[in-house]
Parts: structure tokens; sequence; C-alpha cells
């Protein structure tokens, strides 16, 4: 008969095990245990478990290795994933176009045309008016019109105000002058831009361009009288350069021998041919001109954009051409200059890349900007000096007569390559380190240099010779037509007229003294090291684009702003999905408002390779070859080994998810503390 076995709710049978019987004895624990069998119906040998743990090994190996690989190749990947889509993928050409097609706010100071998002005029720091306080929306040809009229009118009533009649004055009645000046707001900074449209170019009936000098008050004329600097030399004083073997000593040769054959000259402004700049490039078609006289009548917005557009065609890219420039960090500037030097110049408006030899980083664009950020430092070495500040206050540079180096072909040749890197930073769009002092930005456009621009490059000295001009009895001073400076360890005299040592200055030729001395400080004392300067600039930047801009909107252009907002940086700033809504990305912002300026520029440096914020603002970030490239923020796993990282190549900062304020604070300050150069492809 069949025995029934109850079954569980789950329909599984329950099998109770037998209780043994007294006469039953339960055996040994090792009997219970299940006996393995061999092939043969033996135990298995040990040594099967010693393959079962070898396998166990390899394959927990083999699963790291591929875990590794995979985690590596994501990282790789997310460094070289571009941070826009390929939809949105912008050029600089389209951020300069949106400010052009923005409009532009007139500065009621100054009249500079001012991008139409922002608050304060960039020239002279005064408030813009903006349309909302206006009663109706005026257009830019009205609200231009109406400024024009405003600021005419002021201009007549304060040279009525400081007109006199005697020819001349005395100390008593200069100084009275000034004042009153002063009282009419005009400052260095508002006299400075305003004297930016005291020279402009324009077409006579015979299609010759001539400077036309705008009104200026009584006395300047006769006080400074203008001058344009002219380099000429034979057409045939070019060396034979066939035969050179060494291509370096070829270009320093060229550089030695155009220099020994070249003659400048100081023209007065009423003989010389405005199309034309300093080293005899001129525009003869006047279809030409007339297209460059009405370029520059437009506002500064639609210059600039035109000009970006101009030098952005100009830029070989990287997928036709490229220039690689490897050099060793510890000789950089050295190695650099010999190669842009001996660059021919069918090539040096190639896209270029900078290989940091020893070192495992790949330019992107990061390298580059770190490369051009020190070689701009290196630049205002006291131990090279190139370059020196002569106006300690507005900290303003002015090429330097004697520098340190070993030879006169070295100079020539670093002088040379510094022009270039100007012009490379004109045509890249990069924001070049320091100021040049108003006389250099002039004499790079082809503006008249006046004597008043002394102001700009030593204000002492100019303050000095002007109390010359306007007292009497100099002769007591014990002057005479010589100056004496330091080269080097020794001092130099040097005669500014034949015998100049033996003839004292008096009240009768005080005023060839002061133009002598004028003449002698700005253009005779660096005539070599201008020239050379000057031909790297023009090799790289046609002349003819830099006639749109007077010479506070090139150093404008050139060196944008120092002040960093970090709204704007903020409100063009991108971040990964994963930090949307998060206290770290609040944290982040808050502590960058709270920041000084220059770790705001050091944070900028270390996120992108560079301490300036582009024209444009931060909207304007670009990668190395023009494209629009946003400051990004990505979130990243936190441990506590973990730290702050940057992607200069592509703007981009990795920030781990921090769980305190004070601890995310304390890394980056401790990050933008530490040296910011180098670069790996870790």
């Amino acid at each position: 008969m069949a025995r029934y076995i109850p079954r569980g709710h789950n329909g599984v049978r329950h099998h109770r095990p037998r209780e043994p019987t007294g006469d039953e004895q339960r055996p040994p624990f090792q009997e219970l245990l299940p006996q393995a069998h061999t092939r043969g119906g033996g135990p298995m040998d040990d040594s099967a478990y010693v393959y079962q743990l070898m396998l166990i090994v390899v394959m927990s190996v083999i699963f790291a290795a591929v875990w590794l690989c995979s985690s590596k190749r994501r990282r790789r990947s997310d460094l070289n994933a571009p941070l826009l889509s390929g939809e949105s993928v912008e050029h600089r050409i389209d951020a300069a176009t949106r400010d052009a097609e923005n409009g532009f706010l007139v500065c009621p100071t100054c009249a500079f045309e001012n991008f139409e998002r922002l608050h304060y005029c960039t020239l002279c720091g005064d408030a813009l008016p903006r349309e909302t306080e206006e009663p109706e929306v005026l257009s830019r040809r009205s609200r231009l019109l109406e400024f024009l009229k405003r600021k005419t009118c002021h201009h007549l009533r304060c040279i009525k105000a400081t007109t006199t009649s005697e020819e001349s004055e005395s100390g008593q009645e200069f100084v009275a002058k000034e004042r009153m000046r002063s009282c009419c707001g005009l400052n260095f900074l508002v006299r400075a831009s305003r004297r930016r449209k005291e020279w402009t170019r324009r077409l006579d009936l015979h299609g010759r361009m001539f400077w036309y000098r705008a009104s200026v008050d009584n006395g300047v004329e006769s006080l400074s009288p203008a001058v344009v600097v002219r380099f000429t030399r034979p057409s045939d004083a070019a060396p034979n350069l066939a035969s050179a073997n060494n291509v370096e000593r070829v270009q320093v040769m060229s550089l030695s021998d155009e220099v020994k054959a070249t003659t400048m000259e100081l023209q007065p402004v009423a003989s010389v041919n405005a199309a034309a700049s300093p080293l005899g490039h001129a525009l003869e078609a006047i279809e030409r001109m007339r297209e460059v006289q009405d370029a520059a009548s437009k506002d500064f917005p639609t210059r600039l954009a035109h000009f970006v557009v101009t030098t952005a065609s100009a830029l070989v890219p990287a997928e036709v051409e490229f220039l690689k420039l490897s050099v060793h960090r510890d000789f950089m500037f050295e190695e650099s200059v010999e190669h842009i030097s001996c660059i021919q110049e069918k090539n040096i408006r190639s896209i270029m890349r900078i290989n940091f030899l020893e070192e495992s980083g790949v330019d992107a664009g990061g390298v580059h900007r770190e490369w051009f950020l020190l070689m701009n430092e290196t630049l205002l070495d006291p131990v090279i000096g190139l370059f020196q500040c002569t106006n300690r206050v507005d900290q303003t540079y002015y090429l330097n007569a004697s520098p340190q180096l070993s030879s006169i072909d070295d100079e020539l040749s670093y002088f040379f390559a510094a022009g270039r890197l100007v012009g490379r930073a004109l045509l890249e769009g990069a924001v070049w380190g320091f100021h040049f002092a108003t006389p250099l930005l002039k004499i790079i456009l082809g503006i008249p240099v006046t004597f008043e621009d002394l102001e700009s490059l030593d204000p002492e000295v100019y303050r000095s010779m002007l109390w010359i001009k306007h007292n009497s009895n100099v002769d007591v001073l014990g002057l005479a037509f010589i100056v004496t400076e330091q080269r080097g360890d020794e001092m130099v005299t040097i005669e500014l007229i034949p015998d100049g040592e033996n003839i004292a200055v008096t009240d009768e030729n005080k005023l060839q003294y002061l133009e002598r001395k004028f003449q002698y400080m700005v253009f005779e004392r660096v005539s070599d090291q201008l020239y050379v300067f000057l031909k790297g600039i023009y090799e790289v930047m046609p002349p003819h684009l830099l006639m749109l801009f007077d010479h506070e909107e090139f150093n404008y252009l050139m060196c944008g702003t120092q002040e960093i907002d970090v709204d704007d940086w903020q409100q063009h700033s991108i971040n990964s999905l994963n930090l949307n809504g998060t206290r770290v990305l609040r944290w982040f912002w808050e502590v960058v408002h709270e920041m000084p300026n220059e770790y705001k520029r050091r944070l900028l440096q270390f996120a992108t390779g560079s301490s300036r914020v582009p024209l444009a603002g931060f909207k304007g970030l670009t990668s190395y070859d023009g494209r629009l490239c946003p400051f990004t923020i990505k979130g990243i796993s936190y441990n506590t080994s973990q730290y702050i990282r940057s992607h200069a190549c592509f703007n981009r900062i990795d920030l781990p998810l921090y769980r305190t304020k004070k601890e995310f604070k304390t890394v980056l300050y401790a990050t933008l503390d530490t040296d910011l150069t180098g670069f790996t492809t870790d």
C-alpha cells in the first residue's frame, strides 16, 4: 500500500529523518562528510584544490585588468570628448558678431562705444547710460549724434574758459590753467581717453590719405608738434641668403644687415602718407583706402567683428598645416626665440602647437596658452630685460635700449621674436600679458606721436620738461644738450646735438632742447630694436588691419581687462548633470565671488591656461582652433585622496563632491597656491 507523505504549503515534501535506535551508534563526524572519488574510485588528490585556487586567482587578475583598461579608456574618452555637441559648436567669430549685432553704449565722458552688455566704460571707467533710463529708446545713430553735440558744446566751453590773451604764460598762469582743466574733469585717464581721437585718417580730393588733427586746447600745437617715424632702406640692401647653410644664422644675419642698411626718419605730419606703415607698407589703390576709412568710421564692436573675421580667415587651419615647437621647459624662452625667429614668413600664420620635451602633455590648446603666458612673463624678466616698466603708476612698458643679452645679434632676434609674438596674439585672439606705453602703441599703428605722449611714457620726466617749457631763467638749472643714462653697469652720456656737452640750455634754445630730448627718448635710443620689433609684428599682422583702431582701442584689443566679472563667468559656464542643484556647485561660485582678484586670475589660469579674459567676455573662451569652448565644471566622486584637477585644453575643472564647504575651500586655495604650470596626459 502506498504511504501518504504530507506536503508543506509550498508543495515541497517534508522528510523527517528516522531517529537512530539504541542499538545503532552515531557515525563519527568525518564519516558524515561526502567522500570524493577519483575516476578510479579513490579519494581526490590535493592538487585539484590548488588548481581550482589558481584558476580563481587568474580569473580575478583578468577581470581586474579588463576593468582597469575599461576605466582608463573611459577617462581618456572623457578628456577628449568635446564640451559642446557638434550641432552647437561655434567659433569666436560668432561671439564677436553677436556683440556687434547687440549694439553699443557710448560713454558720456570719452565717447568710446562700449559693448552693450557692460555697465562701466572700458577705457575711462565711468558709468554707462542705459536705454531704460532714457525717456525713449534711441537708435544708435541718434544717440551718437546727441552725444557728440553735447560733448562739442562742453569742449568749446572748456577752451573758452582756459584761453588767455597773452602769447605766453608765466609759471603761475600755467598752474592756474591746469587747475581749471582739472575743474572741467580732465584728469589724466579722461584726457588720455579723449585724446585718442586727436588724429584721424582722411582722403583729400586727389585720393591722398592724410592725417587730420582734431581741435585741441590753445598752446598744444606749439608745444608738441607731431612727428611720424619712417624706416627706409635701399631696395638692393637685402643680403644674399642663398649661400647660407644655417637657417638660424641666416635670419640673424638678415636682421643685422637690414638694421645696418636702414635709416630712421622723423617726418612732420604734413609731409607723410597716412596710408603707409612705419616700415613703408602702403595702400596704393584709392578703393582700398576708402574701404579702410569706411571700416574705421564704424562703432568699436562692429570694427572688432570685422577684425576677428579677417584674422580668423588668415590663420591657416591645422588640417592644412601646423607648426610644432619642441622646447625644454628649463630653456623655454631661448629655444622658443630661436624657433620663432627662424619660421619663414609664408608659414608664420599657421596654427602653432607646443611640445614640452620630457613631458607627456599633448597640446590641444592648454599647453599653448601656458607657453604664451610664460613667454609674456619672461619678456619682463629683469635678467633678460627686453621691456622695462617706465610708468610705475599705470604699469606700462617700453622697449629697453640696453637689455641684458650677450650680443647685438641675440638682442635683434629677441625683439624680432617679441614682435612676432604680438602679431600671433592679435591673429589668434589671445590676450597680451602687459600694457605698452602710449608712444609705442601709436608707433605700431603709425599714428603721429606728440610731446604730450611723454606723460604716459615717463610722468616725472614729462613734468620736469613741462616746467622748463613754461618757466623762465632755465639757465640757472645748469643743463646742457645731453642726456645721461645707465647702460649695463656704467653711465653713458649722449649728445643731443653736435658738441651738445658744451652748449648750455637757455630760454632762447630750450624749445630745441625739449624737442631733441623728446625725439631721443621715444625714437632714437631704441631705433634698432624698434625696427625689428615692428618687422616681426607686420610679418604676421597686415598693417592695414591695425588702421581700424586708435591707440586706446588697440591697447584694449591687445590686453583686454584685468578685472574678472564673476557673474559673467558663472552665466557663461556649464556643468555636468550630476552637479545640478548640488551644494558643491553653490559652494564653488560662493568661494569664487569671495576671492581676491589675484586668486580669481589664478583660478582662471588653472582652468584655461590664461589669466586674462577674452574681449568678448567668458562667452568668448576658445580652444586652440578658435572654436568656442566654455568654462566647464565636472563633478567626480569624492575620496580623501582626490583633489581638484584641470584640463586647460578644454577649459574644464574636475570637482570632487566634497562633504563640507570648509574642506572644499581649503583644497581649492591650496591648489591655487602651488605652481600652476606643467601638463600630463593623466
